[in-house]
């Protein structure tokens, strides 16, 4: 049986200092992975892009996984992540699926408009100390260029292990299913703050910060109303797997 949203809270509640904390310091480091690695990548001739599908398996699977460990360590005795994880909840296929997949599209639907309106009016103001090896990433969206031809070779054991599967599934694990409950107190603006933490996390794409925030805010309410992580991660893992396809598809006809 589904939880009522007003079902007491259990997760330990975290202070908002703590949560930003932990929301913002597994992307902080993979923005220094990503600083760190694209001139040693150039260096041998390797597209950059690399540095953020790699900085994805390297530093955001083990980091979020390796903290989700150590909490269920702590407080339940098991290094298993799942064990720190709330809103585990087991909803009727015939419920969960289209749910998912409508706030997936929905997800899309912010990111197509975003690009083709207001992303490049950002992009065109990000400050001037915004370091060069993340600006590689804004420059690829905003004048409509392609990683090189190296990318197709490895795009598949890359991208879609590493960003279409691994890393969507434990952003969910850490994201909705650990740090959401863990503020729940503040009632239907947990998810809007959530889903703005989530969004200052990706400092590697601080130009879709706002559509971040307005793609995954009904999700973020529907994992806290249905207390299920399952509706988040295919949601979240259809929205990575459509992306990549869809760059996929732009690398080969390039």
């Amino acid at each position: 049986m589904v939880k009522s949203i007003s079902a007491a809270v259990t997760a330990q509640q975290h202070p908002v200092w703590l949560s930003i904390a932990l929301s913002v310091f597994p992307g902080v480091a993979l923005g220094v992975f990503i600083i760190a690695v694209t001139p040693v990548l150039e260096g041998w001739g390797v597209d950059p892009i690399f540095a953020l599908f790699g900085g994805i398996g390297l530093v955001i699977v083990p980091l979020e996984l390796g903290l989700l460990a150590v909490v269920a360590r702590t407080t339940k005795g098991s290094w298993s992540p799942l064990a720190a994880v709330s809103y585990k909840t087991k909803l009727p296929t015939r419920r969960l699926l289209p749910l998912a997949l409508g706030l997936a599209a929905w997800f899309i639907l912010t990111l197509i408009i975003w690009t083709a309106t207001l992303e490049g009016c950002v992009i065109e103001r990000l400050p001037s100390w915004v370091p060069g090896a993340i600006l590689q990433f804004a420059r690829t969206n905003g004048e409509g260029g392609v990683p090189s031809a190296g990318v197709i070779a490895a795009f598949s054991a890359i991208a879609f292990v590493f960003n279409g599967v691994a890393g969507p599934v434990t952003e969910e694990l850490y994201f909705r299913g650990y740090l959401l409950p863990r503020i729940d107190r503040h009632g239907g603006w947990a998810p809007v703050l959530n889903s703005v933490l989530f969004a200052i996390y990706h400092v590697w794409t601080p130009w879709r910060w706002p559509q971040i925030i307005i793609g995954f805010i009904p999700l973020a309410v529907a994992v806290r109303r249905t207390r299920s992580i399952y509706v988040s991660m295919i949601a979240h893992v259809t929205i990575n797997v459509v992306f990549l396809i869809m760059l996929m598809s732009s690398l080969f006809a390039a």
